[in-house]
């Protein structure tokens, strides 16, 4: 059995997508191959199919695809792990697969209905997202001993399996029956456009371009950890903004809901909105038509929209369906937020203004991605200015995978004893730190898709106050506050030192100063240049000016870093039997090896010290012992590693077949060094 860590496949991934990028006519072959236009939210998972098959699906001239060619050009170059995942990648096959059983936190057996063969994958977070039956349109890999899936997963409803099993099984007819499994899963590979497409004309007609919204609930990716993925680094969406403005003197009516009533049940809202701006009262009732129907009388002699899914249910009331405005599609998202958010008594509501900043400071949140850098360990330093004043820490959510967003707490070192409390103590209380969480859900579903439909991204803020161990819900202030310092964290990069952001809405005004943590526990090189801009040796591309005074260490970076942390690793009882606290401990070895060379060889100072402070507010049990064992560390390299000019990255921690442990790291000459190693 062959492991590696999800850093290795995302390197690997990150790779291809260079290379990919260095061959523009075959990214143009790759396009052309799937339909010509689609919006990127309704169909969210054609731009995965459409990736999978550029890194891994589409074949060269000598039938070889880009895995193929970067496997045959890295060859030795890459570790064991990393020719392991290219293999199976460019192994790899499309195809329709039902799901036969379900092995929780463990894997599926799926059945290949095109190739009808059974196959047992490992998978973990499908795990909870599928039942026996389903019906999955995805790419399987072999991984030495055991197949796993990637290239996204597209749920395929019972109504399309018919006619898309009709489309592509002629295609396979050609085939000897003597074929043997490889050549079989190749040309299945081949029709993975064919099978995208089919799907793509298979779910158009089912809804119209207001309803086909709710065809991102038939995605799988929307398990927490796999959504936030899909959605990271995507744009703000602009298919919206295409649309039409209401003309004067019309009116367009939308529903926001069902929503749970205690007395009445499921019921929603219908609001009507002036083209002029005008917010009617909103009409509350159980069935469309008696929403609809309440609003007629008030809006006679009006011209009158409506989204698309009230279409039948106004018929005969004069209702004309139309998308949603730009306008009216950001009211629409403010108002389910005020909805969820603000108390029922009107003086008490959240502006919306306030949940304007709140929506859009998320969504850059989100498309920021802080958690991929730091983890709820790293904490940020908030200093407040204007209508509030004070100090804060803030720690991100998400670098578990399970839930993102962040808290702020009311109190430097909060989040450091809430590191160290027991929670499970039976007849004990554990007392919270006062603080205000941020939170992103995707439910309920229409309110994730008014947000979705606004901003392309389908997470609704959900902000908790918690004074004395009781939440509440955040006042306006409050909610202004999160998005300011949201908006800071998402402008924040792992090299800088401080940033600051200003919101100001009606009257209040805060000024946000953050000091950004130094990301410790990344395993990767987090300076202001991009190392790959070095990854090629430089001495081939930069000429000679004198002879070099010194040599560059010709011992590989992977052997001096388990040098170097060996006083850390000791502490893990034998090293590596707990892959996770070595991984760890490595990471802030790598860390701490590059604060002390780039100390020393690049132009701006001080990342010793900017890696000191970021310990001394770590919220982790083993705060102490890291900060210690980070002072040991930069006199050992100061002292016994001094003269190594390298710097590290792209830690990866491999298991081989016997569980003996290997890593990986990159190491490249400091370009400060370059005159004194390479006479540059």
């Amino acid at each position: 059995m062959t492991t590696w860590t999800a850093q290795t496949f995302n390197r690997v991934l990150a790779d291809l997508k260079a290379a990919a990028r260095a061959e523009p006519k075959e990214e143009q072959r790759a396009r052309a191959d799937f339909p010509a236009d689609w919006d990127p939210v309704r169909f969210a998972w054609l731009d995965a199919a459409l990736l999978a098959w550029r890194l891994h699906g589409l074949e060269d001239d000598q039938g070889q695809t880009l895995a193929d060619r970067q496997l045959a050009r890295a060859g030795l170059g890459l570790s064991r792990a990393e020719r392991v995942i290219l293999k199976g990648l460019a192994s790899s096959w499309c195809s329709v697969f039902e799901v036969v059983e379900v092995w929780r936190d463990q894997g599926l057996r799926l059945r290949d209905l095109l190739l009808d063969e059974t196959l047992d994958v490992r998978e973990k977070l499908l795990t909870h997202a599928v039942a026996p039956g389903d019906l999955l349109a995805t790419w399987a890999m072999p991984a030495d001993d055991h197949l796993e899936l990637t290239g996204g997963v597209m749920s395929v409803t019972e109504e399309q399996r018919a006619p898309l099993l009709k489309k592509l099984r002629p295609a396979l007819k050609s085939l000897p029956p003597e074929a043997d499994a490889a050549v079989r899963r190749r040309q299945l590979r081949r029709l993975a456009p064919r099978l995208y497409g089919q799907l793509f004309e298979l779910s158009r007609p089912a809804f119209d371009p207001e309803e086909a919204l709710d065809f991102s609930e038939e995605l799988f990716g929307a398990t927490h950890h796999r959504a936030f993925l899909d959605f990271v680094g995507r744009n703000k969406r602009r298919g919206s903004a295409r649309q039409k403005e209401l003309e004067p003197g019309s009116a367009y009516v939308f529903k926001l809901g069902p929503i749970e009533t205690t007395q009445d049940g499921a019921a929603s809202f219908y609001v009507a909105v002036r083209a002029d701006g005008e917010v009617l009262p909103p009409m509350m009732a159980v069935r469309d038509a008696e929403g609809l129907a309440q609003l007629a009388p008030v809006l006679k002699g009006t011209r009158c929209y409506c989204e698309s899914r009230l279409t039948r249910s106004a018929k005969g009331l004069g209702f004309t369906s139309r998308p949603t405005p730009p306008s009216i599609s950001r009211l629409r998202a403010l108002l389910a937020l005020q909805l969820l958010q603000g108390p029922a008594r009107r003086e008490e509501r959240i502006p919306l203004g306030s949940m304007a900043a709140l929506v859009e400071s998320s969504a850059d949140f989100i498309r920021a991605a802080p958690w991929e850098s730091w983890s709820n360990e790293e904490l940020f330093l908030v200093s407040l200015g204007g209508s509030l004043q004070g100090t804060h820490e803030v720690s991100v959510m998400g670098n578990g995978g399970s839930e993102y967003g962040l808290s702020l707490f009311d109190k430097p070192g909060s989040a450091e004893r809430m590191a160290r409390t027991e929670f499970n103590r039976p007849g004990v209380q554990a007392l919270l730190p006062e603080a205000l969480g941020l939170t992103l859900e995707d439910t309920p579903d229409w309110a994730s898709k008014a947000v979705q439909h606004h901003t392309g991204i389908p997470f609704i803020p959900e902000l908790l106050r918690v004074a004395r161990n009781k939440p509440r819900l955040a006042d306006a202030r409050e909610v202004l506050l999160a998005a300011a310092v949201a908006r800071a964290v998402a402008r924040a990069r792992p090299g800088d030192t401080r940033v600051e952001e200003e919101l100001s809405v009606g009257d209040f005004h805060v000024k946000v100063r953050l000091e950004v943590p130094l990301p410790l526990f990344t395993g990767h090189y987090v300076g202001e240049r991009d190392l790959g801009e070095f990854l090629e040796l430089p001495g081939a591309r930069v000429k000679k000016v004198r002879e070099p005074t010194r040599e560059v260490p010709r011992r590989k970076v992977s052997e001096s870093l388990l040098d170097f942390a060996q006083p850390l690793l000791e502490r893990t009882n034998g090293g590596f039997l707990d892959e996770s606290a070595a991984f760890t401990r490595l990471a802030l070895a790598l860390t701490t090896w590059n604060a002390v060379v780039q100390d020393r060889w690049e132009p701006r100072k001080g990342w010793v010290e900017h890696a000191r402070a970021t310990l001394r507010r770590l919220a982790h049990p083993d705060r102490k012992e890291f900060l210690e064992g980070f002072e040991a560390l930069v006199e050992r390299k100061q002292r016994h590693f001094a003269d190594d000019p390298r710097l590290l990255t792209g830690l990866d921690l491999a298991v081989g077949r016997a569980g003996q442990p290997s890593i990986k790291v990159i190491g490249v000459l400091a370009p400060g060094a370059w005159p004194e190693f390479l006479g540059t």
